[in-house]
C-alpha cells in the first residue's frame, strides 16, 4: 500500500515538474505527429536534419503578361426582395467568393474557376453589367522550403490575377475576377502543405469619392508547411485597386513592404 502511494506520489511530481513551455511544446508534438503516419514518424526519428524544415523561405515573384479572358457571368445573385435595379456605386461590395481553398493535403484544388472576389456597386448581379474592363494582371508568386540538408522538399507557386478598371455607366473604376490559383505543387514524402484564399468584406473599400468611385480589396493568402518535427504557417497580404494598383503590403517571408509595380525580386 505504501509502495503505491510513494509511486503515485512521484508520478504527479513528474507531472508537475515540467514547465509550461515544455507542456506547449509536448502539446504542439503530439498534434504534428497526429497529422502523419507511423511510418512517416519513425523515418523522421531516424533523420532528423532531412525532416526538419529551415527557417526562412527562398521567393520570387513576377509578372507575367495574360491574354483578354472572359469575365465571369456566375456572380449572379438571386432576388431576395432587394430592387437589384438601384445601385449604389460609392458603396462597394463582394457577391463572390470570400474564401477558398487552393491546396488541400498537399494537392491543388480543382475546379477553382468558380472561385474568385470581385468588388462592385452596390446592387450590380454581375461584371457583365459593367464595360471598360481593362486586360487581367497577373503576378506568379514561387516559393521553396528546405530542410537542413539545403533540399527544395516543398516548392510551390500561385498567380494572382485581376481585372480592373469596369465602368457603370461611365462612373467608378472597379474589380473582377480576382483569382488566387496554384500553378504548381511539389511536396516530397513526409511533408504536408496546405493554402487558401481569403477576401475579408472589411478590406472591401471605395478609395475613390462619392461621384467617381475606386474600389479596392486586399486578398489575403495563408498557407500551413509541417513535418512531423516543424511546423510553419504564414499569411501574404495583397492590396489591390480598380485603377490597377498592386501592392504586396504583408509577407511571412520578407520583413518589408514591397511594390511588385516597380521591382522582381529572386
Amino acid at each position: 500500500m505504501y509502495k503505491l502511494i510513494i509511486a503515485l506520489l512521484m508520478g504527479v511530481q513528474i507531472l508537475y515538474s515540467q514547465s509550461p513551455s515544455e507542456i506547449v511544446e509536448q502539446s504542439l508534438k503530439n498534434i504534428r505527429y497526429s497529422k502523419f503516419d507511423k511510418e512517416v514518424i519513425e523515418t523522421a526519428k531516424r533523420d532528423p536534419e532531412f525532416y526538419t524544415l529551415k527557417e526562412g523561405v527562398k521567393v520570387k515573384i513576377k509578372e507575367v503578361v495574360e491574354e483578354d479572358i472572359k469575365l465571369p457571368d456566375s456572380t449572379k445573385v438571386p432576388n431576395k426582395g432587394i430592387d437589384n435595379t438601384l445601385v449604389t456605386i460609392e458603396k462597394i461590395v463582394n457577391i463572390a467568393s470570400k474564401f477558398w481553398d487552393m491546396i488541400v493535403d498537399n494537392k491543388p484544388v480543382v475546379n477553382l474557376d468558380t472561385k474568385y472576389a470581385v468588388a462592385l456597386p452596390m446592387g450590380v448581379s454581375s461584371p457583365s453589367e459593367l464595360d471598360g474592363w481593362s486586360k487581367p494582371k497577373s503576378y506568379i508568386v514561387s516559393f521553396y522550403f528546405e530542410n537542413l540538408y539545403g533540399i527544395d522538399v516543398i516548392s510551390v507557386s500561385y498567380k494572382i490575377t485581376y481585372v480592373y478598371g469596369g465602368k457603370y455607366k461611365g462612373k467608378g473604376k472597379y474589380l473582377a475576377a480576382v483569382w488566387a490559383i496554384p500553378q504548381s505543387v511539389d511536396v516530397w514524402w513526409g511533408f504536408r502543405f496546405s493554402m487558401q484564399a481569403y477576401v475579408p468584406d472589411s478590406t472591401i473599400v471605395n478609395v475613390g469619392t462619392a461621384k467617381d468611385p475606386v474600389a479596392a480589396m486586399q486578398l489575403k493568402v495563408s498557407w500551413s508547411a509541417s513535418s512531423v518535427l516543424k511546423e510553419y504557417d504564414g499569411t501574404a497580404v495583397y492590396y489591390i485597386q480598380g485603377d490597377g494598383y498592386f501592392e504586396e503590403i504583408a509577407s511571412p517571408f520578407r520583413t518589408i513592404r514591397t511594390n511588385l509595380e516597380n521591382i522582381k525580386l529572386d
